[in-house]
């Protein structure tokens, strides 16, 4: 998998049906990013105590993605406007497992879990329908936290160096999460997910 850009973002003030937030949601292109344990250097957050946590410093999402959203929301939306910072040309939630780890230029990441949509996606994307669609997808992306500081940049490889379990995925997880609201509640999925020890406790409550 390969970085196609990597973005950072600071909250900005948004608007839609009268009511003005501020959210971080959207990130722009930059030539290089620094990822520190507690932080992408250049990214603020409107709400640090529930956003940039040291369990989900780095976010990364599909860019083959983008053109299906750009169809659904009938406008131009760029790469970083769905909050990640690492935009890989073809990212599969599926193909993570909780508690992998992998090389990013010279960070070294290991995976934690799904992004669950929320309402601020409508806010920054000035379309009240975004949320409920993002959700409805299984593209959730992919959260990281830290494990080596280091530096990424357009062109460097997203690459697996060590797996630790091979019975959860971040895609499962993301459907545990959504089940009972979508009406699949599968309970022996759930306690296989509950019985992982990668999962974060986080997400052990939303299950």
């Amino acid at each position: 998998m390969k970085v196609i850009a990597v973005n950072v973002g600071k909250p900005q003030k948004y608007t839609l049906d009268d009511v003005t937030i501020a959210t971080s949601m959207v990130r722009h292109e930059v030539p290089e990013i620094q990822i520190n344990k507690s932080c992408v250097e250049g990214d603020e957050f409107a709400n640090p105590e529930f956003h940039g946590t040291t369990d989900a410093v780095v976010y990364a999402l599909s860019a083959d993605r983008y053109p299906e959203w750009e169809k659904f929301l009938n406008k131009k939306f760029p790469l970083g406007q769905l909050g990640e910072n690492l935009s890989i040309d073809k990212l599969r939630e599926e193909d993570f497992y909780l508690g992998d780890e992998y090389q990013v230029g010279s960070a070294l990441l290991r995976a934690t879990g799904p992004r669950y949509p929320c309402n601020k996606l409508n806010y920054s994307s000035g379309d009240k329908r975004l949320q409920r669609e993002y959700e409805a997808r299984d593209w959730c992306g992919i959260y990281f936290e830290v494990l080596n500081e280091g530096s990424v940049k357009a062109g460097d490889l997203l690459t697996l160096v060590k797996r630790v379990q091979d019975k959860v995925t971040v895609l499962d997880l993301y459907q545990a999460m959504r089940a009972k609201k979508k009406g699949q509640r599968d309970d022996a999925k759930s306690e296989a997910i509950l019985a992982c020890d990668q999962l974060h406790e986080k997400y052990r409550k939303r299950v």
